[in-house]
């Protein structure tokens, strides 16, 4: 049974990383554009953000790094699932589509976590879900057709980016709530930007990141905002995330997304974005379906 300190702890640790991730779309934002124009790319600041992230847990690893023998496996699933893949769809779709929107499409990772765990943990499912799920990806599909700036039908390829980013997420959460359950928080986090860390120093190499810097001024203040995402929203938030799933389910634990698109849409609102009220109706559909999947699962654990 968790009691009134732990029921607090939990919920205090899902508002930290709603405040956190939630920001992290207008973070991204202002790492690729300066003013509206183009400084550095998606593929720089993908890569970037988990090599800086993973220098800032690298000295965990002398603490933890004997663990990474025994659950490489699990620990390769969660790093490239859980922070590899995302950073660069993310990316790479916020060269194309506002952040707001991005944040809202990310408030899908319960009902793909659900799925996942049902699919592929043999995790237990209840009508309620199933009717969430199915209520969350119609709002999705409404998000991905809508345009901001009309609310009239349209479609961006782009969109589905964030979509495929929740999926993995799904796996991600997954896979450390059933195999990594017993590890420390920080060994987990800090073992996952291990594979992925050094990839990002590559694609740092690959995509002339230092010629950009010296090319453009106004990419140094870009990697600034790289480096806050990298530290906050990659490494300590993911730090936090491993706590979470630790003491909760996968699923109550994801429902964090609940509250990330209201800080992304504010900050998207602040940063004149474009947001209609179609927008906001498809929204809704999401977290009604997130709040029957998480409801319903919270009543059997």
């Amino acid at each position: 049974m968790f009691t009134g300190t732990d029921r607090r702890t939990d919920r205090s640790l899902l508002l930290i990383l709603a405040l956190i991730w939630g920001s992290s779309f207008i973070l991204m934002k202002r790492g690729l554009f300066h003013e509206g124009r183009p400084v550095l790319s998606g593929l720089q600041l993908a890569s970037a953000r988990l090599f800086i992230a993973w220098l800032a847990l690298a000295p965990l690893l002398l603490k933890h790094y004997r663990l990474l023998l025994k659950h490489w496996l699990p620990i390769l699933g969660t790093g490239l699932l859980g922070n590899g893949i995302p950073a660069f769809l993310y990316a790479t779709a916020q060269t194309r589509i506002e952040s707001s929107l991005s944040g809202m499409l990310n408030s899908l990772t319960p009902l793909f976590t659900l799925l996942v765990g049902v699919l592929f943990f043999a995790s237990r499912v209840l009508l309620a879900q199933v009717m969430g799920v199915l209520l969350g990806l119609v709002g999705a599909v409404g998000l991905v057709l809508t345009d901001p700036e009309t609310g009239t039908p349209t479609w961006s390829p782009y969109a589905m980016l964030p979509v495929l980013g929740t999926l993995c997420y799904g796996f991600s959460g997954n896979i450390v709530k059933h195999h990594l359950y017993m590890l420390p928080a920080s060994a987990t986090a800090a073992l996952a930007l291990t594979f992925v860390g050094p990839l990002g120093a590559l694609g740092c190499w690959a995509t002339d990141l230092t010629g950009t810097l010296e090319r453009d001024p106004d990419a140094w203040r870009a990697l600034g905002y790289v480096a806050v995402l990298a530290v906050m929203s990659s490494a300590i938030s993911l730090v936090l995330w491993n706590a979470l799933l630790k003491r909760t389910s996968a699923v109550w634990a994801s429902s964090v997304t609940y509250l990330m698109p209201v800080v992304a849409i504010a900050w998207g609102l602040l940063d004149g974005e474009p947001v209609s009220w179609k927008q906001f109706v498809m929204i809704g559909l999401i977290l009604a379906g997130v709040y029957l999947v998480t409801a319903s699962r919270a009543g059997r654990e």
